[in-house]
């Protein structure tokens, strides 16, 4: 039983003294929830629409210049995990699927290709919340660079959602850390 005590007597002192994991790795958020697009092929109406950080419960949008974790995904790609909301309006159904289409273009040059272009898209579920439909989790946007040739790099981010009969474009400057 003393031998049991020791390792917990320990534990209590350090975390009483502030030492403990420095740079801890952040968690992995949930992932936004697959689901089948049910509309047509007509975008006549144009909607607001943002990309930010939801994992405190509240939407923060990114802005120009914002600093952007970068997380170690369980297949050991780094990636980024934003969430998407765009404008809802008054008839709009408590639960929405949208088609999302997450791009981004890095400024200067990264490991083994300067020109760095990637593009996913994602039919996501999207929840209203107020006045915006907020994708219910993160997208998983991964990298095929290490952390070392990420941090630091200024990326341009852009999203595009279609709903019923709408779509919404926005492109944001943010840095990866």
């Amino acid at each position: 039983m003393r031998s049991c005590l020791l390792p917990s007597a320990f534990s209590f002192l350090a975390s009483l003294s502030g030492c403990g994991p420095v740079d801890v790795e952040p968690s992995i958020p949930a992932e936004a929830s697959d689901c089948p697009t049910l509309f047509g092929e007509d975008f006549t109406e144009t909607r607001a629409v943002d990309i930010g950080d939801a994992s405190s419960g509240t939407f923060v949008p990114y802005a120009d210049g914002f600093s952007v974790k970068l997380i170690l995904g369980n297949q050991g790609s780094m990636m980024i995990t934003p969430w998407v909301r765009v404008e809802a309006l008054p008839g709009d159904a408590e639960e929405t699927c949208h088609v999302v289409r997450l791009a981004n273009e890095f400024e200067g040059p990264l490991a083994d290709d300067p020109e760095g272009i990637a593009a996913a898209q994602f039919n996501i579920q999207f929840i209203k919340t107020g006045s915006f439909l907020v994708s219910d989790g993160a997208l998983y946007h991964p990298f095929a660079w290490g952390r070392e040739a990420l941090e630091g790099q200024e990326l341009e981010l852009a999203v595009t959602v279609r709903g019923d009969g709408y779509e919404g474009t926005k492109s944001v400057s943010i840095v990866l850390e």
